[in-house]
């Protein structure tokens, strides 16, 4: 679960609508300096392991994905594409994600969208 992240980047990155607004420009943790445009980043935020006296029965990571924009009304267009394109189920790896949690910031003359998932594999 630990490459969890690699996944959800290639969710992303096959969904047409989020692709015509920020091309490739998907990163882990942080974007290079000076990119331009609006853009994505996804970290793993946490990871949960649930135990019984068996062992662990669960693997919950968390990650978070966050879009920065110079407009307020693209921050938040992009941030429901992400929430349609990254929630419930999915095959390949069996996995179910669903929204966690979201807020939004204003940096450096950026809007940020940043929503939180929780990956649970069926």
């Amino acid at each position: 679960m630990f490459k969890i992240t690699t996944e959800v980047r290639t969710i992303l990155l096959d969904e047409p609508g989020i692709v015509s607004l920020v091309d490739d420009r998907i990163f882990p943790v942080i974007a290079p300096e000076n990119t331009k445009g609006d853009f994505i980043t996804y970290q793993r935020d946490g990871y949960k392991q649930i135990y019984t006296k068996m062992g662990v029965v669960d693997q919950i990571p968390y990650v978070n994905v966050a879009v920065v924009s110079g407009d307020y009304n693209r921050s938040q267009e992009l941030a429901s594409l992400i929430y349609d394109t990254l929630s419930g189920e999915f095959s390949n790896p069996d996995m179910y994600i669903q929204l966690e949690d979201s807020t939004e910031d204003f940096i450096d003359n950026k809007f940020i969208q940043v929503l939180q998932f929780s990956i649970k594999q069926q």
